[in-house]
């Protein structure tokens, strides 16, 4: 019963005094508070050790430093990559033609090796009843300091139209 007597007296004494109340009130949303940033850091410091945030966010730094180093490196790689690819044959076309009248069977070609510059190689093979002559041509920006033959313009033509 004496514990009765005691939350009478306590009330009692709450309500008689309104900055009584205005102070337990405030108290009471303390409470609240410290209870809910003490969830808060807890849940701040869950991702490292779970001892301090000072060392949950020296993890975290380290880890962005490393990924911070990873693209760097992915990024030098796709830079040389693009450059490697540039160079690279990436077009090609063929145009099979007859040279002479009569010969029939379209077994001469000329065909276009070219990159996406433009720069390669025009190559044409000539086919007779005598034997099979080889011809390679230069070629920058999609044009040749060698005089093209009609089927050599035509493929490097079609190899330019799918690099487009």
């Amino acid at each position: 019963m004496e514990n009765i007597g005691f939350i009478q007296f306590f009330l009692a004494d709450v309500v008689a005094h309104p900055l009584t109340t205005i102070l337990a009130v405030f108290s009471f949303i303390l409470l609240i508070a410290v209870v809910w940033l003490a969830h808060r850091i807890d849940v701040l410091t869950r991702g490292g050790d779970g001892k301090s945030i000072e060392s949950t966010l020296t993890a975290l730094s380290l880890r962005v430093e490393k990924l911070e180093r990873h693209a760097s490196a992915a990024t030098e790689g796709l830079k040389n990559h693009e450059e490697r690819i540039q160079r690279a044959v990436s077009g090609v076309s063929v145009k099979r033609f007859d040279p002479f009248q009569n010969a029939g069977g379209q077994q001469s070609f000329a065909s276009a090796l070219l990159n996406e510059n433009g720069d390669g190689v025009v190559l044409s093979g000539i086919h007779s009843r005598d034997g099979v002559r080889v011809y390679a041509k230069e070629v920058k920006k999609f044009a040749s300091e060698r005089e093209l033959s009609e089927e050599e313009t035509g493929a490097i033509a079609d190899t330019k139209a799918k690099l487009g």
